[in-house]
Formats: C-alpha cells, structure tokens, sequence
C-alpha cells in the first residue's frame, strides 16, 4: 500500500512539472519572412513564422513555421525596450541572411540572438575577399 501511494505522488508531482514546464512558452511574435534564413546552425525556409520565449526566464525563443512546421531554437539575450517598432532583424551577410533581433514593441523587451558561428567565419571570409563593411547589412522585417 505504501509503494502504491509513493508511486501515485510521484506520477502526480511529474504531470505537475510536466504541466508547468508549457505555461513558459508564451506567443512572442508572427511574421511573414519573404526569404530563407538561419537561427544558429539551423536553415528555415520562406515563410509565416510565430516565434515564442520559452524557459523559466524566457532566455531562449523557438520560431517555427506554421505551414512546414520548419523550426529552430536559439537562446537569446534580453534587451532594454526601446523606442523601436515591432520586427524582426536581420543580419544579411553575403547571399545569407540570419537572425539577429525580435522587438515585439517598444514597450516590450528585445530578444537579441547570438551570432553563429557561420555567420562569423562569412563576414570573415567576406572582409578578406575585401568585400564593403564584410557584405553585412540589417534587413527588417516587420512583425504582424
């Protein structure tokens, strides 16, 4: 009887945390990106996409397609609001592009993605090749 009662607590205290764990990730954004891009090592498509913060303190953003279901996760850093509009940034290195902001609105935290390391060694590549400011510029797209 004992063994049965320690069994049942624990399945209930695991389906608790289990629970718990989805009340994180929160609907951060959506977007339409009218081009094919990178999070970290990860290469998405063309598309619709939602962006959500997940984790106990919102430290990592999963975006994902909501056609393909194509999906990255990335941590992120936290930035102070500004006085921004809501978009998405991008870093257009040579023919790539890749993530590098969200700002939901100018009341609400930015989300700042880490440079990968592909995006590194191409602007590296790029300036070498003696290539204006490495090929680099920012691309925004606005969020909906």
């Amino acid at each position: 009887m004992k063994r049965n009662l320690i069994g049942i607590l624990s399945l209930m205290v695991l389906s608790v945390l289990i629970s718990s764990t989805g009340a994180f990730a929160q609907s951060y954004a959506k977007a339409d990106v009218p081009f094919a891009f990178a999070v970290g090592s990860a290469q998405l498509p063309a598309g619709t996409y939602e962006i959500k913060t997940v984790g106990a303190s919102n430290s990592s953003i999963v975006i994902q397609n909501s056609e393909t279901s194509a999906a990255a996760m990335s941590t992120a850093g936290r930035e102070q609001p500004r006085n921004v509009s809501a978009k998405l940034v991008f870093h257009h290195v040579g023919n790539t592009y890749f993530l590098a902001e969200v700002w939901r609105s100018s009341s609400a935290e930015g989300m700042i993605v880490p440079t990968s390391n592909q995006e590194k060694e191409l602007t590296k590549e790029l300036r070498a090749a003696n290539w204006d400011s490495g090929g680099y510029e920012e691309v925004v797209v606005a969020l909906n």
